[in-house]
């Protein structure tokens, strides 16, 4: 019997293959489109707060904080829940590329990551900063539809890097 997870994930990841343009918009979305946002998130600090050395530091540094934070609390929930990548569950899911790491699934590091990034461009009123929520879609997306994630993967990620968020905003 396949949970509602799995079926979401096999619906997405049923298409990989079809479409050389799917595929390409699905890969870059799960690998290269969390680079661009770092990017915007940087160039967008330097534009809007130069030339107060100060104001550029202080996005900069609580954004490298609060991923550390996220990313640790990624690896130890990771390590308590031990959820392995769905390809290795189920040998028929259809890999874009093969994964660095095929041990944990759940919670995404991308998904944490793309929207740490959107939260905090917004935390830190960045310019633009609305531009880079449909970025982290594209990026959760391209994780499942790829065939590294399942869905719930994509939430808990979301929900790591809200409380993380959360948690930079009150402080």
């Amino acid at each position: 019997m396949v949970d509602l997870n799995t079926k979401i994930f096999f619906k997405i990841n049923g298409s990989v293959g079809k479409s050389k343009l799917l595929d390409s918009f699905g890969r870059a979305g799960a690998e290269w489109v969390i680079i661009a946002m770092t990017a915007w998130y940087i160039v967008g600090v330097l534009v809007d707060r130069m030339p107060d050395k100060r104001l550029v530091f202080l996005p900069l540094v609580f954004l490298a904080a609060a991923w550390a934070i996220g990313w640790l609390i990624n690896l130890l929930i990771s390590l308590s829940m031990r959820e392995p990548r769905p390809h290795i569950s189920y040998p028929q899911t259809r890999l874009l590329f093969q994964p660095l790491m095929s041990w944990k699934s759940f919670p995404s590091d991308h998904s944490m990551s793309a929207w740490l990034i959107v939260f905090m461009a917004y935390i830190f009123n960045l310019s633009g900063a609305w531009a880079l929520a449909p970025m982290a879609l594209w990026v959760v997306w391209g994780r499942v539809y790829a065939g590294l994630h399942y869905p719930l993967d994509i939430l808990g990620g979301i929900g790591v890097a809200s409380f993380v968020a959360a948690l930079v905003y009150y402080l």
